[in-house]
């Protein structure tokens, strides 16, 4: 076998092939590379080493391996091989071998990528290796599959468009078991003929143990396989040799069972023993802190998960989340997780929302108690815009914690919730359903209050909220909330722009706290400070230094979104401290409309009317605390009634929600017993100077460059001794 392989590994480099494939891998990379690494400044070669597997791969090594047997064949020097004193077995894997140490060329300078590229930031390494592992399993598997077709004919140009159809075929098998009506079957075929699915799933940062085992089960046959197409024609057909052809069926039937077995078998296996997250953030994985949470459960939980479960194609399935409620179903008898798919039972959400819910969104139910939880797909992935490309990328991963608040929520009973109310009677308007989340996931429960029927506050009021009233408050309204204030209660504000001053008993509860909320609308003349170059009200305002403002860090490209905000300003008094949270350049000016006509969900400005001479700082977020005889009141104010909605926290990348978060953090005490899983930040982006990048494309052309030359002076040298 040894033999065998010098002198096969010895051809392959001596013949142009060997340098051709190598020099074509590492082109081919490098392609890749600019695309997904250098250009995306991504720290993980996934996407590049998934691409080059599945098309490089699948042309390059046909043209490896075509020559293996056929040729062989065709110049009739298969008869000293089948001759020769060595099993077939040792022939088979030593041409094998030969193949695999030219692919562990390319592989071999593919692991020194993610050392370069720590040069430039944080990298997971485990991943990337893992990334590596993949491809190389997945081009074993093809080599054994094109030797095998190999020994089909004795042309090797058709064996090699043989091998190209058959992994074309393996790659896009997977696409079309959903149309198979047998659950079966289309189980079988699944677990058996899929190459592509297998390679991306030992890219995701999850190593699937199934994914391994396919690669090494498929390998084995197909050496197996090889040996015994060699073998038949090793012996001449006779009566005599008939039980050698009956044993090489029989056993190649048994060979071909035991692969099925091993991958249907290995699918079988709990998630918690086949799979190992290898992400720098364990984005797969769940805390300790999760752990404890559902170890404390004693009502039976039900994980509904909006998506079809035969769907490998992720249109309806995200398989990160898929994978993460899967752990925690396997982490206590007392969970279950249910697939429900919205084309089959599209009515199933309206038990639990009004809203629609997005694919791979889950409702978290206490089947003891009926209480509910929605955890909509995009609370669980956090997200920025670039917006010198506009584009939107992920920052975060929030499925656990999601999940977990959701598990802790609908345990709970009524009296352990926050109490908050919402006034009402003045066209309020209610949070969307991002917003409104929040509160539920931080266990305040929100009430509806009309003060016209009522004689006071409710004394369990953890936090009062006046969200935008269109109309003013009466005196006996206005009172009320004063007295709430009086007794240290919380309060949230927030207020469309006003027009003609007619907010006037509103502006009292304002001026309790030294704040006065301008008429107008505010226009910045700071391109930088706006949405985009045609809405100079849709304000991108400087964020103040406060807890408030935590996480948003503008050197990264985040903001936080304000449209059509008035001017807030506000005086020193005693007793009264105010943190400036956000504001504008000292460039904006004040433009006073007749009426309120549009919002920032409608996309239209309103109407110019006059524009105050004025340019300078105004303030569209503060907060005030009043020191009293019994201890404090804290407000927390915007003039911009859009800033908490979901078109404006989409614009940011969800950025609003964040403020919004840390904003009730600043209001109410949230219960101390509350396990809070934080975010699961993504990797950073890499910094990749034009500089660096071009000299890394640099050495890798010359690379490719050498290797062809130095192939080609071998192969012409030879071919004129």
């Amino acid at each position: 076998m040894i033999a065998i392989f010098k002198r096969e590994f010895k051809s392959y480099m001596q013949s142009f092939i060997g340098p051709l494939f190598i020099a074509a891998l590492i082109g081919l990379f490098t392609l890749f590379f600019i695309l997904f690494n250098v250009v995306s400044r991504s720290n993980n070669i996934n996407g590049t080493l998934y691409n080059l597997g599945y098309w490089g791969l699948m042309f390059l090594v046909p043209i490896l391996s075509m020559r293996a047997f056929s040729e062989e064949r065709r110049n009739k020097t298969d008869q000293l091989i089948l001759t020769a004193p060595v099993s077939v077995g040792s022939i088979v894997l030593g041409k094998f071998l030969a193949m695999v140490a030219v692919l562990s060329i390319p592989t071999a300078l593919f692991c020194v990528i993610p050392p370069v590229l720590s040069i430039f930031g944080t990298v997971p390494f485990a991943w990337n290796y893992v990334d590596i592992l993949g491809f190389f399993l997945y081009g074993v598997m093809l080599i054994l599959i094109c030797i095998f077709v190999s020994n089909l004919s004795d042309n090797p140009i058709i064996c090699a468009v043989i091998s190209i159809i058959v992994i074309l075929i393996g790659n896009l098998s997977a696409n079309f078991y959903g149309n198979i009506g047998n659950e079966t079957i289309k189980s079988v075929l699944a677990q058996t003929i899929d190459f592509s699915s297998r390679l991306a799933n030992t890219m995701t940062g999850n190593l699937d143990l199934t994914s391994i085992i396919y690669f090494v089960s498929v390998s084995a046959l197909f050496l197996f396989l090889s040996t015994q197409i060699i073998q038949k024609r090793r012996y001449s057909v006779s009566k005599k040799n008939f039980s050698i052809s009956a044993y090489s069926t029989a056993s190649v039937v048994i060979m071909v069972a035991v692969a099925v077995a091993a991958n249907l078998v290995a699918a079988k296996i709990p998630d918690q023993y086949r799979e190992v997250d290898v992400t720098a953030q364990n984005i797969y994985s769940v805390s300790d802190d999760t752990k404890k949470v559902v170890a404390d459960l004693n009502d039976d939980i039900k994980l509904y998960f909006f998506a079809d479960e035969d769907d490998d194609s992720g249109k309806t399935k995200d398989a990160g989340i898929e994978k993460v409620l899967k752990k925690y179903d396997s982490l206590s008898d007392h969970i279950s997780l249910e697939y429900i798919d919205p084309v089959i039972n599209p009515q199933f959400a309206k038990k639990y929302t009004d809203a629609t819910l997005n694919y791979s969104s889950v409702v978290v139910v206490d089947e003891a108690t009926g209480r509910s939880k929605v955890v909509n797909y995009n609370d669980m992935y956090e997200t920025s815009v670039d917006y010198t490309t506009y584009q939107q990328s992920v920052t975060g991963y929030d499925t656990e914690g999601e999940i977990t608040y959701a598990l802790q929520y609908v345990t709970l009973s009524e009296d352990q919730l926050l109490k908050a109310y919402a006034v009402t009677g003045h066209n309020e308007v209610s949070f969307t359903e991002s917003f409104a989340d929040v509160l539920t996931k931080n266990n305040v429960n929100v009430s509806d209050l009309s003060l016209l029927t009522t004689e006071s506050i409710p004394d369990d009021c953890n936090l009062l909220i006046l969200n935008t009233p269109m109309s003013d408050y009466n005196d006996s309204e206005t009172q009320q909330i004063i007295d709430y204030l009086n007794k240290g209660g919380d309060v949230l504000i927030l207020t469309y722009y006003q027009t003609n001053g007619s907010l006037t008993n509103f502006n009292k509860i304002l001026e309790y706290y030294g704040v006065k909320n301008g008429e107008g609308v505010l226009v910045e003349n700071d391109a930088s400070r706006y949405f985009n170059a045609q809405s100079p009200y849709y304000l991108l305002p400087i964020l103040g230094s406060d807890s408030i403002t935590e996480g948003i860090d503008e050197s990264k490209n985040q903001y936080v979104f304000a449209p059509l905000a008035s001017p807030l300003t506000y005086e020193a008094e005693d007793k009264v401290t105010v943190t400036e949270l956000l504001k504008t350049s000292d460039t904006a000016y004040v433009q006073k409309f007749s009426e309120p006509t549009a919002s920032a969900e409608g996309g239209e400005a309103p109407a110019e009317d006059t524009a105050e001479d004025t340019t300078g700082t105004y303030f569209i977020g503060l907060k005030a605390v009043k020191e009293l005889d019994l201890g404090e009141s804290t407000a927390v104010i915007y003039s911009s009634g859009d800033i908490f909605t979901d078109a404006a926290n989409e614009v940011v990348g969800g950025n609003n929600l964040k403020l919004f978060g840390n904003t009730l953090g600043a209001l109410v005490t949230f219960n101390a017993d509350l396990v809070t899983i934080p975010v699961k930040s993504a990797d950073a982006s890499l910094l990749i100077s034009g500089k660096a990048a071009l000299t890394m494309m640099t050495v890798m052309i010359v690379t490719v460059v050498t290797i062809l030359i130095a192939g080609l002076v071998v192969w012409i040298s030879r071919r004129k001794r």
